[in-house]
């Protein structure tokens, strides 16, 4: 279990017409979850709009502004966190969390203190923790998915193009390097291994037309000549281009004799 220590617990209640807090921050992590109302919330240089049933995770020491409408209802905590455990940042809806019924709890232990509700709220605020790293961890995981079928589907329309590791990453977002693991752990081969496979896909397809020149095949799939092309052709299919365009045609000449064997 993750080790956590609750600083505070509040509920409050905006009875302005329109709450504009001062800039501040806390040395531990804040969570403010918005039971009523909306409104907006500002730090590191962006601004998320509140309602109700949305939260915020704030880090310590981050300075931030909240500004809410009359009859906004917050419930806050403060909390220390284990070192190595770092929370996601930012705006975030309940339906996908499921942090308000532990906040509830925590609040109610602050209220109805027993002999056991230091332990309580430092194992339901633990839970809070586990729920957003563990969540945060699968979403991103599933953006990364989306982003690399994305990639994917640049890399089939664009084989025939220059299509380097540091060019792909650039265009995902991503460093290089973790650009390159990342791609390896999808597709299990290397971003060259994987534009390779595209090219020599698209050359079978040419070889089987009728008409089309080795060279001209070459240019159309991204090889950067017939050399290149005829090598790296040979190490995937066993067999030279002109070896496989020959024995395309055999076939079809020997299917073409069998339909009238008879």
């Amino acid at each position: 279990m993750i080790q956590t220590k609750l600083l505070f617990c509040v509920k409050h209640f905006y009875e302005d017409e329109a709450y504009v807090g001062e800039e501040h921050s806390h040395p531990c992590y804040e969570i403010v979850y918005y039971c009523e109302g909306e409104g907006v919330v500002s730090f590191h240089n962006r601004q998320y709009k509140f309602e109700k049933d949305t939260f915020m995770v704030c880090p310590k020491e981050v300075k931030h502004i909240e500004c809410g409408a009359k009859g906004t209802v917050v419930l806050y905590i403060g909390f220390e966190l284990a070192e190595g455990v770092e929370l996601p940042e930012g705006l975030f809806k309940n339906a996908d969390y499921g942090i308000l019924e532990y906040l509830e709890k925590i609040y109610y232990e602050s209220k109805h203190w027993g002999p056991y509700s230091y332990e309580l709220v430092n194992h339901f605020v633990a839970i809070i923790a586990l729920k957003l790293v563990n969540f945060y961890q699968l979403d991103k995981e599933k953006v990364v998915g989306r982003n690399f079928d994305n990639i994917a589907g640049y890399i089939a329309a664009n084989f025939q193009d220059d299509l380097s590791t540091k060019k792909l990453a650039n265009i995902a977002g991503y460093s290089y390097d973790h650009f390159r693991k990342e791609f390896f752990r999808r597709f299990q081969m290397t971003v060259g291994d994987y534009v390779l496979q595209k090219r020599i896909a698209a050359a079978n397809d040419m070889l089987r037309t009728k008409g089309y020149l080795i060279k001209e095949i070459a240019l159309e799939c991204g090889f950067s000549s017939v050399a290149q092309f005829c090598t790296k052709y040979r190490e995937v299919m066993g067999v030279s281009p002109k070896q496989m365009q020959k024995q395309i045609l055999e076939d079809e000449k020997n299917i073409g004799k069998d339909r009238y064997a008879d």
